[in-house]
């Protein structure tokens, strides 16, 4: 069964054209959806697989219980986080670190993915604040040799764009179109990242690729 990881920002109020489109040419394929229970895209996701009685959908989550769960007839997978150590549970609450153990999980279960993105926004004292969440998804999902449909908000007139590389999500996506303080997070974050391409296959298709266009 071909599985999809759909990712976007928490940020993210409306889920665009394009992106519906290609959701709903995976439910005609029957592909298994993997999408995470934060609010934003995650939610927003469920509650349109949930209108169109989608029931090939597994809600990945670090807590007890998912914190949104559209649909009960869902699966949900709980991702083993040590709450032990503050770096994933602190002051009762799973950090940010917690959830991208979850994304990991997703990354590596999926076959390919669809990211809703916008790279930065204003925090609530007025900085730029990177989504470092969903680039990290791409990322984690290139390294391995999977496919990532990219819809990216800032220039929606793109459509989803398709990448097959890390080195092709750089050069037309990196270095062309987002700010500068996500340029410098992404290499930063690529420096440190313990890269291990060469254990990984091609597991995508152009089947998959498909339905991007």
């Amino acid at each position: 069964m071909v599985k999809m990881f759909i990712s976007g920002s928490i940020l993210n109020k409306e889920i665009p054209e394009d992106v519906i489109k290609a959701v709903d040419d995976s439910r005609k394929r029957n592909y298994t959806i993997l999408i995470g229970d934060a609010k934003g895209v995650d939610k927003n996701i469920q509650d349109m697989l949930k209108a169109d009685n989608y029931k090939n959908v597994e809600v990945y989550h670090v807590g007890p219980r998912p914190r949104n769960l559209s649909d009960r007839e869902w699966i949900d997978r709980r991702i083993p986080v040590d709450i032990a150590n503050e770096k994933f549970f602190k002051n009762g609450n799973y950090t940010r670190e917690a959830q991208m153990l979850k994304d990991k999980a997703m990354s590596d279960d999926a076959d390919f993915g669809l990211v809703i993105w916008k790279d930065t926004s204003k925090n609530r004292f007025g900085n730029i604040s990177v989504s470092k969440g969903s680039l990290n998804n791409i990322y984690n999902l290139l390294v391995q040799n999977k496919y990532v449909g990219l819809f990216y908000i800032p220039n929606p007139e793109k459509g989803i764009m398709k990448f097959k590389s890390v080195l092709e999500f750089e050069k037309q996506v990196i270095e062309k179109l987002v700010q500068k303080e996500t340029k410098d997070y992404y290499y930063k974050m690529k420096k440190n990242a313990n890269d291990s391409n060469s254990k990984y296959s091609n597991q995508s298709n152009n089947e998959q690729l498909s339905l991007f266009n």
